[in-house]
């Protein structure tokens, strides 16, 4: 079973009890060819997501697939607006899901947005799992490794994971640079952040070599967090790449 079709069987479950909303859904995207509870919305990415809101008012707790990070971008004001109203007797409950393309650069997400990365097949269902028992609003992206690859043993527990044990430097890596880190030679440490962007929870893992490497989607904030909250930790200055720069580029930020 690949990751691809694990998220599949979970969204197929989710369609039976809850709803599936977005413009192509049961169309396009990982939601192609499912049935249930389907709401096809106009060409409109946030007002798909206030459409949602709405349902989850309602008790439907949706699940809205977006087809890029563009229009995750376009959504964010109403992605906003539903994370204001959590947690409350307005609560509005929502995951929106998409499937990230190499190059993919993720934006800034509202306050009271949690984010979730799948980098590897064994996550991909299970971080849609923890987003659907979330009780305020979700996101979660999964890189193309997470979706094509196969899924092979558990996924590792909640939280930051750490991929691999290393003495010489700290790659935090995250979506499709988890894989590139992970192919990397040497004395290398893989954290897998999984979408975490909480300084105290990223910077102990500065701590163990105090030479920090960043490979994701182009999120600032984990380099922002690395040189804020961890600064004291840290032997020399923290290098960030985006992973569509590839093994070569990883592999001379790393040396």
């Amino acid at each position: 079973m690949t990751g691809r079709d694990s998220v599949r069987a979970r969204l197929a479950a989710h369609a039976g009890t809850g709803m599936l909303v977005g413009e192509a859904v049961g169309v396009a995207g990982l939601c192609a060819g499912l049935s249930g509870n389907l709401l096809r919305t106009p060409l409109s990415e946030a007002g798909t997501v206030g459409v949602a809101a709405g349902l989850a008012l309602a008790g439907k707790r949706p699940v809205v697939e977006l087809l890029d990070v563009v229009g995750l971008a376009r959504a964010a004001d109403a992605l906003d607006d539903a994370a204001g109203r959590s947690p409350g007797p307005y609560a509005a409950p929502l995951v929106v899901i998409l499937a990230l393309a190499p190059d993919a650069v993720l934006p800034a997400l509202p306050p009271g947005v949690r984010l979730w990365v799948a980098g590897v097949p064994g996550d991909a269902a299970w971080l849609l799992d923890q987003a659907l028992a979330n009780d305020g609003v979700s996101v979660v992206c999964f890189a193309p490794e997470s979706l094509d690859g196969r899924v092979v043993g558990e996924a590792a527990p909640a939280g930051v994971a750490r991929r691999r044990e290393g003495g010489g430097v700290t790659v935090l890596a995250e979506g499709a640079g988890v894989v590139l880190a992970m192919a990397l030679g040497g004395d290398v440490e893989v954290v897998d952040l999984r979408g975490e962007r909480d300084p105290a929870r990223i910077a102990p893992w500065v701590a163990t070599t105090g030479r920090v490497v960043v490979v994701g989607h182009g999120d600032e904030r984990v380099l922002l967090a690395t040189l804020g909250e961890a600064f004291w930790r840290l032997e020399s200055r923290p290098v960030a790449l985006h992973a569509g720069e590839g093994a070569e580029a990883l592999s001379r930020a790393v040396d």
